[in-house]
Parts: structure tokens; C-alpha cells; sequence
């Protein structure tokens, strides 16, 4: 799922130490740095891409000003107001064939990308963005998430068709003024650890966890806590419809909200939450604790330039399988498969995913990078290094998944459960009617 996506994109402001950063970046990128993706310099030619990165035009103009001096190729880069718009701009396109040669992904591999694809105008990377020189920058979930798979539903040849420029997950973020404040010495490490910091926190007055509890996040901090509690083969059992809902696994983990609501540790009003309004909590420091994205380092600038002493912590355990997070792709671009200069267009989506130009998009402009070996380097700020170190940590796909009646009956289940009107045995019956009925209960 791509979180990212359904927020919509918030603009990213640098601090003095991040500008320092992007400007040593720009500086080793003009040394020609970049994993040789066109270091010589080429035949005069002019790609022009289309994006929709409101937010990160700068960073985007500056990275294809480094690539001209590098590779004598220019790029113009066209901003387009939003996404959709880009989509219905490049449909008038592709009937007029007066097409761009770069555009940024405005949809995912799906029914809407097909037709381009099958057609050609999206070009297919198999044996590029896959083969071995390309594919060191990415991750193997990556490189699937952007690929139509063999035998797929659409008619579309196999392969990757779209290049990732960012990623994201979600994690835990704390004020560390008011950890310390309340007497908390280190992020916790497992959920009675951060119950006993919830607590900690309300005995001076600071709501002490917020999320979107009425929207979606209900859904996604439910996933972690499914896979860190009952585990892989657990969950393929239960879809696979061989382990019932109602099984003593998925009411122990029903459970683990009762412990949430009963610590007391939960802000005023978070049922009717949705994440803006927990975000805005946050970074106004009426809360010590959120579950939110990697976007939040963007939304907590934008909101609160001044509020920076904070920090990232991976989810605490309460079960005995690895904890696992959700997150996935974020922006993503490609080469327009009839452009003249295809080749080219590839060759500089490419540079864009290598390090050095990764380093300056994702500090610019407080987005995780693509390309995980950034976080390795120690070439982005804290904040962004500890959510980039986990994209090794994400909740993986599985042949099967929760039926969207289901999924609808828990997170509403588990909203009832911390508002203390339904057992946690209760949902589970809930959900194994949703399950043989098709229906939300």
C-alpha cells in the first residue's frame, strides 16, 4: 500500500545543516559521481520530463542542471499541479503523439498503466532496471512493486515499467524534550515499555499517544502488530481459510488494544482522529508519542518549523515474530517508450536512483530515498536514516490477503474495543461473519 499516496505530498523545508548537506552532495556529483550512468559527455540532446513534485521542483531542477554539466544532456523539467492532472495531460498526449520523453508515475501498476504499456508509451525496462548494474540501487520489493508480473491480468508483457525515486514506511516518533521531562531514558523496546512510557507521560500532562485512530492508520498499526503477534504462517492459514478468526491466536491479538485502552495512555478524543489532526498534536508538542510516516519529517517542518528535538523509534515488540512495517514506494517516473531519446530518458532515471543524487533528493526535500544503500552511507539527517535503515522491515505481500469485509469489521472492531463497547472475543465473531457472509459487520 502506498501510504505516501493516500496523504497526498507535503512540502519539505531544509534546515541550515540539510542545505549544507545537499550543497557538499552537488558538489561531489559534479566530480562526477553516480555509478557511471553517463559520466562522458553525450551528443547535444533535450529530454523533457513531466512532473507533478510541487514540493521538490527546486531539487529536481538543480539535479538536472548537475546532469547537464555531467553528460551535456539537458533536461527540461515541466511542473504539472497535481497528478491526476498529469494523468488526463498525458492521455491528450499519447492521442496526439506529441508525448514528453521522462513523466512522473501518476498512477501504479495496474489497469490504468496497461494501456500505455501494452502500446509502448511506457517503455519496459526488463533487462535494465532489473539487470545486475541498475538493480543495486533498488530492493527486490521495489523492483516488484514497479513490474507488471508473468500471466498478468492486463495482457501487459512482464517486466518493470516504472523507476521508484522514493519510498516510505511507518514507524513511532517521540518528543524528546518531554521524554525527558517525564523521566523516560530511552524509546521503549517492547508495548509494556511503552505503556509504562504512555503513562509516564500522561503524570505530566501530555497526551501520550496519538495516530489517526478514526481513519486509516487504525488499519496499519493493526498490521504491524498481526505480524509481530501471530506471524507469517498464521496469517497465509487464516486467509487460505484453514485457521478461523475466532481461533485463540487472533483474540490474543485483539487483546493487545484492551492493554492500550486499560493503560490509559491514548490522547482525548483519538477515535474521531484522523492523522492530520494527530500530526498537528505532535508538532505543537501537546503529545509525546505518534505512529505516523516517514512524510511526517515534511508535515512537522511545514507545521512547526521551530520543533526539531525529536526522534524515530521502530515499533516495540509484543509478540515473538519479527516486527514487521507497513510502507512500500512512493513517487516513481519513467521513459516514454516512443520518445526518440527512450535510451537516454532511462539513462538519467538511472542517475537519479543512484547515491549521490539520492542523498540530495531525499534531504531536500524529506522524503526516503529509493535506493537503501543512502541510509548505509550516513548521508541523510537522523530522522530520515532511521526510517530509510528499516525498509529492509517491510510487511511482505502474500498470495492471499484479508478480505476487504473483514479488514473493514476488524478496524472497526478494534475502534469498539478501545471504546470499551465490544470484547475482543466479540470481534473475532464479527470477523468470521464477515468473512462467510461477504459483508462488514
Amino acid at each position: 500500500m502506498n501510504f505516501r499516496q493516500m496523504l497526498g505530498r507535503h512540502a519539505g523545508v531544509n534546515t541550515a545543516a540539510v542545505a549544507a548537506c545537499v550543497a557538499a552532495a552537488l558538489v561531489l556529483t559534479g566530480c562526477g559521481a553516480g555509478n557511471g550512468a553517463a559520466t562522458a559527455k553525450s551528443d547535444a540532446v533535450t529530454l523533457t520530463m513531466w512532473h507533478y513534485f510541487t514540493d521538490r521542483k527546486d531539487v529536481m531542477q538543480k539535479l538536472a542542471d548537475t546532469y547537464k554539466k555531467q553528460t551535456g544532456v539537458s533536461v527540461k523539467m515541466v511542473l504539472i499541479s497535481s497528478g491526476d492532472t498529469l494523468g488526463q495531460k498525458f492521455q491528450a498526449a499519447a492521442q496526439a503523439n506529441t508525448l514528453p520523453d521522462i513523466s512522473a508515475g501518476w498512477t501504479g501498476v495496474g489497469d490504468k498503466l496497461a494501456p500505455y504499456a501494452k502500446q509502448g508509451q511506457v517503455m519496459n525496462l526488463a533487462g535494465q532496471l532489473d539487470g545486475a548494474d541498475w538493480s543495486k540501487n533498488l530492493t527486490t520489493s521495489e523492483i516488484q512493486t514497479v513490474s507488471f508480473p508473468v500471466g498478468n491480468s492486463f495482457g501487459v508483457k512482464p517486466g518493470p515499467y516504472l523507476v521508484p525515486l522514493d519510498s516510505n514506511n511507518m514507524q513511532f516518533l517521540y518528543n524528546k524534550k518531554l521524554f525527558a521531562k517525564a523521566g523516560i531514558a530511552a524509546p521503549p523496546a517492547t508495548f509494556a515499555e511503552f505503556l509504562d512510557a504512555g503513562k509516564k507521560l500522561a503524570a505530566i500532562d501530555v497526551a501520550p499517544f496519538v495516530t489517526g485512530l478514526g481513519s486509516w492508520p487504525v488499519d496499519s498499526l493493526a498490521q504491524v502488530y498481526m505480524w509481530n503477534m501471530l506471524g507469517q504462517q498464521v496469517l497465509e492459514s487464516t486467509y487460505a481459510k484453514k485457521t478461523p478468526y475466532t481461533s485463540q491466536q487472533w483474540v490474543d491479538f485483539l487483546s493487545l488494544f484492551v492493554q492500550l485502552r486499560d493503560a490509559k495512555v491514548l490522547a482525548k478524543g483519538i477515535l474521531a482522529m484522523d492523522l492530520p489532526a494527530a500530526e498537528s498534536l505532535f508538532a505543537h508538542e501537546q503529545a509525546g508519542m505518534i505512529f505516523d510516516g516517514s512524510w511526517a519529517i515534511g508535515v512537522l517542518k511545514q507545521q512547526s518549523p521551530s520543533f526539531t528535538d525529536y526522534g524515530v523509534f521502530f515499533p516495540p515488540t509484543a509478540g515473538t515474530f519479527p516486527v514487521r512495517i507497513p510502507g512500500g514506494v512512493g513517487a516513481t517516473a519513467f521513459a516514454v517508450g516512443t520518445s526518440v531519446h527512450k535510451q537516454e530518458a532511462a539513462k538519467f532515471l538511472k542517475w537519479l536512483t543512484d547515491a549521490p543524487q539520492q542523498a540530495i533528493y531525499s534531504n531536500s526535500s524529506a522524503n526516503l530515498p529509493a535506493n537503501p544503500t543512502v541510509a548505509d552511507a550516513q548521508a541523510l539527517t537522523p530522522n530520515l536514516k532511521a526510517f530509510s535503515s528499516k525498509m529492509d522491515s517491510l510487511i511482505p505481500s502474500l498470495p492471499s490477503t484479508m478480505p476487504a469485509a473483514v479488514d473493514t469489521t476488524m478496524q472497526k472492531g478494534i475502534q469498539q474495543i478501545l471504546a470499551g463497547t465490544k470484547s475482543p472475543a466479540q470481534v473475532a465473531a464479527s470477523m468470521q461473519k464477515a468473512l462467510k457472509t461477504g459483508q462488514v459487520q
